[in-house]
């Protein structure tokens, strides 16, 4: 076969593949040229999901006349003044990103240059460009986009719906937007404004208002704040800042995960994986936090050249932004220790009926009010109802509990307790079985398992599949305070166990870690194979559901509650406790 040079036409068709992947990336590389232009204001307007028309307008420096069509040449971009890549101070560099565009669609470029009385204008039909003319723009550059990919029509066809492709481009402007608070963002669809953003005002708190303005009061409220530093090498920093969402806010994808370094949006698999381990066991299964982090590290500690799109890094460290990133999250996650988010308190006041429901149904067998089945009478007295009520109010008053004083046990698995802002329902369960693993988890990093040796060693049988993932995981099981070794066929025999189970079935713990194993498996981390595990035991050694709780057992689970970091959260990610304030209580006999 003959070896021949490509077509210049096909050659950039082929690389704006690269680069230009749908609308939504398209704009994403329009807005980082307004924002590399000191763009105060950028305003948006889409037809069709793009696919007819991108037009990204700002009131950024312009471009001069001569360098208009230097602007669509592939390799050709002024964001490399000393022609170092491993100092970037701008999202740009590469100098792809206009002339991909303009290989696949029809392209006008509107710019008036700073220092310039005149607008100029250039017309790119696929690549192909005559002679700039003048333009009636009245400041920054303006670049409209029509027929993208009408000439790649392949690449056309792969497009979503119109309705989708717009979603794309909605949520690249909402990163962009979270990312420069002190720029403004208008955007428009069909004819129909979907966002009006004002730029903040420059201070330290401008992005906190960004924020709460783009991802509602609801999450910047109860988010927990993130600040801290790490040094690189003398007199050079890295800083991670942000919020993060309490283990209860969780989604069920990641579409409310925001990471940026140097202002740039990043999807980085290394560094998702990073903020996911800070959560470690508190999160449901398939569940994802939510976050909207910063990390600013000096431009020659990161390389951005490592993917089309620009949204993969490296770091010429990665160890210490990875240790950065899981330090400050776990320390927050560990401060809050009991908190939960408001949303499970509206939930909750949702099962219940109003007065009105409750009233004109109560003879109605099919509208099954909260309390139909449950133990209405508590399990114990009510505080004010015994001996040392005096003692106990005394302490109430001198200290405040965020998670209070115990009042009753409901149902025997539920413990209701007041504190000063209203009530406090905690699964006791749930509660205790954090409280377990947590504490099994210090002994073992503190290398302080205390193991117990059978009187008896336990025999236990298990199926083949069962019997391989325990046997094929005995070293793990021996660091936190098991010895198990094979013994016959199909079988193990059990000699030594961690002194915190105390007198949990053995035998059952095994055969259902055994079961838990085979189906879920375990991850690939030998802490997070660990922490599965211990979770799994802590869950037998745990506070039964149905036992009752006299007084002082309750108040004393409250009160390591709040000493224990992740208590809001049970092993498999599910809230311990719900609140609800004197307002909620007020709302459902209609008083507020």
């Amino acid at each position: 076969m003959e070896i021949r040079r490509l077509p210049e036409n096909l050659i950039n068709q082929i690389a704006a593949g690269e680069v230009v992947e749908r609308p939504s990336s398209a704009l994403k590389e329009l807005i980082e040229n307004s924002i590399d232009a000191n763009a105060t204001q950028i305003d948006i307007i889409l037809d069709n999901g793009g696919k007819n028309l991108i037009s990204v307008s700002d009131n950024g420096i312009g471009i001069e006349k001569s360098l208009i069509p230097l602007a669509i040449e592939r390799h050709a971009t002024s964001k490399l003044p000393n022609n170092d890549l491993n100092k970037i101070d701008y999202l740009g560099f590469r100098g792809e990103a206009l002339p991909s565009i303009a290989a696949v669609s029809e392209l006008n470029i509107q710019t008036k240059f700073t220092n310039s009385n005149q607008a100029w204008s250039l017309d790119v039909l696929a690549g192909s460009f005559n002679e700039v003319y003048p333009s009636s723009l009245q400041t920054g550059t303006r670049i409209s986009v029509k027929k993208l990919f009408y000439a790649t029509p392949a690449r056309l066809k792969f497009l979503k719906s119109s309705q989708v492709e717009k979603s794309y481009c909605h949520q690249i402007i909402l990163k962009q937007a979270l990312a420069n608070p002190c720029i403004g963002f208008k955007f428009q669809s069909d004819g129909r404004e979907i966002l009006n953003i004002r730029p903040e005002i420059q201070n330290d708190n401008s992005y906190i208002n960004r924020v709460r303005n783009i991802m509602g009061s609801g999450f910047s409220d109860e988010a927990i704040k993130i600040e801290n530093f790490k040094m690189i090498q003398e007199n050079q920093w890295a800083k991670i800042y942000g919020f993060i969402g309490l283990p209860t806010l969780n989604k069920s994808n990641y579409n409310q995960q925001h990471l940026f370094i140097n202002g740039r949006f990043i999807q980085d698999k290394n560094l998702s994986g990073a903020i996911r381990a800070a959560y470690r066991d508190t999160l449901p299964k398939g569940k994802f936090p939510v976050f909207c982090l910063f990390i600013n590290v000096p431009p020659d500690f990161i390389d951005v050249n490592v993917h089309p799109g620009k949204t993969e890094v490296r770091f010429q460290d990665n160890a210490l932004i990875r240790s950065l990133i899981v330090g400050s999250i776990s320390r927050e996650l560990n401060v809050s220790y009991s908190q939960t988010t408001t949303h499970l308190s509206r939930e909750a006041l949702k099962r219940f009926d109003n007065v009105t429901e409750l009233s004109s149904n109560i003879q109605n067998k099919s509208n099954q009010s909260f309390f139909e089945h449950g133990d209405i009478s508590p399990s114990v007295k009510p505080v004010r109802q015994e001996k040392n009520h005096n003692d106990v109010t005394k302490l109430f008053d001198q200290e405040e509990f965020p998670l209070g004083v115990a009042l009753a046990q409901f149902n025997k698995n539920y413990i209701i307790s007041r504190n000063s802002n209203g009530i406090v329902i905690i699964d006791q369960h749930a509660a205790h079985e954090r409280l377990v693993l947590e504490r099994m988890k210090l002994a073992r990093e503190n290398k302080s398992v205390e193991k117990q040796i059978l009187l008896l060693p336990e025999v236990v049988n298990l199926e083949p599949i069962p019997l391989a993932m325990i046997t094929e995981n005995i070293d793990l099981l021996v660091d936190i305070g098991f010895v198990i070794e094979p013994f016959g066929d199909g079988m193990i025999i059990v000699r030594e166990v961690p002194a915190l189970i105390g007198e949990a079935d053995i035998k059952q713990i095994i055969i259902d870690l055994g079961d838990d194993i085979s189906l879920a498996g375990l991850p690939s981390s030998y802490n997070a194979k660990i922490d599965l595990i211990l979770g799994n035991i802590a869950c037998h050694r745990s506070v039964r559901s149905g036992r009752s709780l006299n007084e002082t057992e309750m108040n004393e689970l409250l009160r390591e509650m709040e000493r224990t970091p992740n208590s809001g959260q049970c092993n498999h990610g599910r809230p311990t406790s719900i609140s609800l304030s004197l307002k909620d209580i007020e709302k459902l006999f209609n008083r507020a």
